[in-house]
């Protein structure tokens, strides 16, 4: 006999009516998530402000130094995100116990992988001078990442226990660190990058700070991403279960197998996009000052479509959960749209003024050029962008995480990589090019995900298995 995570009934098109209340549902939880990840990303557009306005040299090692630790971390994130499918599916199931465990289990698997993170950083820095990036900018580089090195423990902690929050639809938490990580941020990132001069800007007296540029990045990062982790957590604490007795643990290696999928997605895209910043060293400190530039602003709106992207993990895990098809079909689908449309509104924004954007960072004209150029083709991939962010989502609730990854992979590096390469290089199109061959990848990849999520909730069997069941 055939068996499934599901409840055999007949498929049956949801109503407008039912639509329309999963859209609500979905903007509900999404909104806070949407802001608490839009005041990360507010964080590293800070640093990104204030560094452009110090030192183009210290700017262009930020962000090096930035892309190479965020692609590191990837498998201590991709360990974190192992509970949107482990919590969600677990509290759809009305098994808080197990969910706990899942947390604890997940924060001791990230812990261990933390000073593999760092080394993996700084190796990365010795091929720089390989490719054309000059002595100077290596330098800050490493200063920036061994500044920000306790960051890299504390961030996929903070992406752990805001998950664990997420599944039980608590996300005041995540929003309300945000919040005050991001003032603390203003603050320290302006006096440790500036000094003397952050002070004299609004009124005060000099008292001896040193103008410390992208070291003073990294350290500021550290410092309120310690507080983010650390508020969030305290947070998750307080849902402790009363009595865990009769509750068998979860393994770290349940966590590595459902973590690892995840880690390896999240490497293949944030890898590509680290990798052609890096590349763009090879074009000078301009061009990569602009690169950063786009692609935080490109980041931002994507926080928006990361929020829906969790929420519709969290919805999908938990019809999971309690083996309803339909619902998560549902939950899938229409998270997948409200991402689109989130995203082709930032993409109207990028296409009528991206030069106003640019010069939010900075004044130099060539960075603001190719900045400006970079922005246009972000407004012509934004809206696949959010597509597969969310369909990538909605694969991760319902326990898929390999295809996640296999799909991710393919469009990213056998699709995108080499389009990137070739416009880029051979076309001599510099870093336009690269993105261009960038967009290619977001648009396979919107693609694929959404077929494949189409394809598991159809009326069959699926092929996948809620967490909750692995052994």
């Amino acid at each position: 006999m055939e068996t499934s995570i599901f409840r055999m009934t007949a498929a049956t098109p949801p109503s407008q009516h039912r639509v329309v209340a999963e859209a609500r549902a979905l903007g509900r939880l999404a909104a806070p998530i949407a802001l608490a990840q839009l005041g990360l990303m507010m964080m590293a557009l800070v640093d990104t402000a204030v560094l452009g306005r110090v030192s183009e040299v210290d700017l262009a090692a930020a962000a090096l130094g930035r892309n190479i630790g965020f692609a590191a971390q990837t498998l201590s994130m991709g360990l974190a995100m192992a509970l949107e499918p482990l919590a969600s599916q677990a509290v759809g199931a009305g098994d808080e116990r197990r969910a706990w465990r899942a947390l604890e289990a997940t924060l001791q698997t990230i812990a261990i992988t933390w000073v593999p993170t760092i080394l993996a950083a700084l190796a990365v820095t010795l091929v720089l001078p390989s490719i054309g990036v000059s002595h100077d900018v290596v330098s800050r580089t490493r200063q920036f990442l061994v500044a920000w090195a306790p960051g890299l423990l504390a961030f996929p902690c903070f992406i752990a226990a805001k998950t664990f929050l997420q599944a039980h639809t608590r996300t005041r938490p995540a929003l309300v660190a945000a919040v005050v990580a991001n003032a603390v941020n203003v603050v320290a990132c302006n006096l440790l990058v500036r000094g003397d001069d952050a002070l004299v800007a609004v009124g005060l007296r000099p008292i001896g700070l040193p103008r410390l540029g992208a070291l003073g990045s990294g350290l500021a990062l550290t410092i309120a991403g310690t507080l983010l982790a650390a508020m969030v957590l305290r947070a998750s604490w307080s849902m402790r279960p009363a009595s865990l007795e009769g509750s068998p643990a979860v393994s770290r290696r349940e966590v590595v197998r459902m973590g690892l999928p995840g880690s390896a997605h999240l490497l293949a895209e944030v890898g590509v996009f680290a990798l052609v910043s890096v590349l763009t060293g090879h074009f000078g400190a301009a061009v990569v000052s602009a690169n950063q530039i786009a692609l935080g602003l490109a980041s931002f709106t994507f926080m928006g479509a990361l929020g829906v992207s969790g929420a519709a993990a969290v919805r999908v895990g938990h019809c999971v959960g309690r083996s309803d098809r339909e619902g998560a079909r549902r939950s899938g689908l229409t998270g997948i749209a409200l991402g689109a449309a989130w995203m082709a509104a930032g993409a109207i924004l990028f296409a009528t003024t991206p030069e106003a954007l640019v010069r939010i960072f900075t004044h130099d004209p060539e960075v603001v050029a190719v900045g400006a150029a970079l922005v246009r083709i972000a407004a012509v991939f934004q809206l696949f962008d959010g597509m597969q962010c969310v369909g990538a989502g909605a694969l991760r609730g319902a326990g898929d995480v390999r295809f996640a990854f296999a799909g991710g992979a393919v469009s990213y590096w056998v699709v995108g990589l080499p389009l990137a390469l070739f416009f880029g290089f051979v076309r001599a199109r510099g870093a336009v090019g690269m993105w261009w061959g960038l967009s290619a990848s977001l648009i396979v990849a919107a693609m694929v995900f959404l077929v494949r999520f189409l394809w598991l909730t159809r009326g069959r069997d699926p092929l996948f298995r809620p967490a909750t069941a692995l052994d």
